[in-house]
């Protein structure tokens, strides 16, 4: 069962039936790709279909195939946010790379880097990758096959590694900046104290270069580049020195965002500097038209 179904066939089903099914919110979710809303599938889920298993005794069950399970009219049972959190354990775990995860589940790339780069339980239900994830976890769910658990990071003490699971476990999906829906979020800080943050977080247990690209890139919406950043990009921009030197990188933006949202998250005070930047440039920020970089 493709995706296209979900973009088209149920939407009509009437909401007397969410009552009766005693569906989530999640059940009745439409979002916008543009201005278009799209309405999300409902329906009943049939019982996985298991193949036949030896009468030995000491021969093991089959395992269930995930193409014999059948979710015509099953409801979507996850909000965005939820299935987000999933793609996101599943990647982290290894199993797949993002690549092959979109073509695992028959999406783009795109598709699936917009939907993974928006936050929020009713962000993202426009792109076809909502509910193509949703089905490839529902059907290992139904089989009995558990979410592989994310890699352990080798540590040299017991509070290393109670650091390591505290940076692994942080979740911002659910903080919304103001201005973040067309990329205009107001900028407080400047470039050289990004930088400052970049370093210091870069040092924490179980934060690599990659997966900190992964989440800066994550907060990026209409002006997101088709590719995600790369090390090689943070690098360049860490190199930058000067108040303003990046300040029209797109890293640098996205870092700004994600360190805020963790700022709000831990609910901690503005800094120092903070505040004096809110008071030199006033409510809209410092300007990103511009770019100070030495050459």
């Amino acid at each position: 069962m493709g995706s296209e179904y979900f973009r088209t066939a149920l939407g009509a089903l009437p909401s007397a039936i969410n009552t009766q099914l005693g569906q989530t919110p999640a059940a009745g979710l439409t979002a916008a790709r543009g201005q278009e809303n799209v309405p999300v599938a409902m329906a009943s889920a049939k019982p996985a279909s298991k193949k036949r298993k030896s009468t030995e005794d000491h021969a093991p069950a089959e395992p269930v195939d995930l193409d014999d399970i059948d979710l015509e009219g099953a409801p979507l049972d996850a909000n965005c946010d939820q299935v987000r959190r999933k793609i996101t354990k599943f990647l982290d775990s290894g199993a797949m790379t993002k690549t092959a995860f979109a073509k695992e589940i028959g999406v783009s790339a795109k598709s699936l880097g917009g939907f993974l780069g928006v936050s929020g339980r009713y962000q993202g239900s426009g792109f076809a990758a909502y509910p193509a994830a949703w089905e490839f976890f529902k059907k290992r769910e139904i089989a009995g096959v558990k979410l592989p658990t994310a890699k352990k990071q080798k540590t040299s003490s017991a509070g290393e590694a109670s650091s390591t699971a505290k940076a692994v476990a942080i979740d911002i999906s659910d903080v919304v900046l103001p201005g973040e829906e067309d990329d205009n979020v107001s900028v407080f800080d400047t470039c050289d104290e990004v930088r400052k943050k970049i370093n210091a977080h870069l040092k924490k247990p179980g934060v690599t270069q990659a997966q900190f690209c992964r989440d800066i890139y994550a907060q990026l919406g209409p002006t997101r580049p088709a590719k995600p950043f790369q090390s090689s990009q943070l690098a360049q921009f860490r190199n930058a020195k000067g108040a303003l030197s990046g300040a029209k990188s797109r890293i640098f933006y996205g870092a700004y965002v994600f360190f805020e949202k963790l700022r709000i998250k831990g609910g901690k005070p503005k800094t120092k500097h903070r505040l004096e930047m809110e008071e030199q440039w006033g409510p809209g920020g410092m300007r990103r038209d511009i770019d100070g970089r030495q050459r």
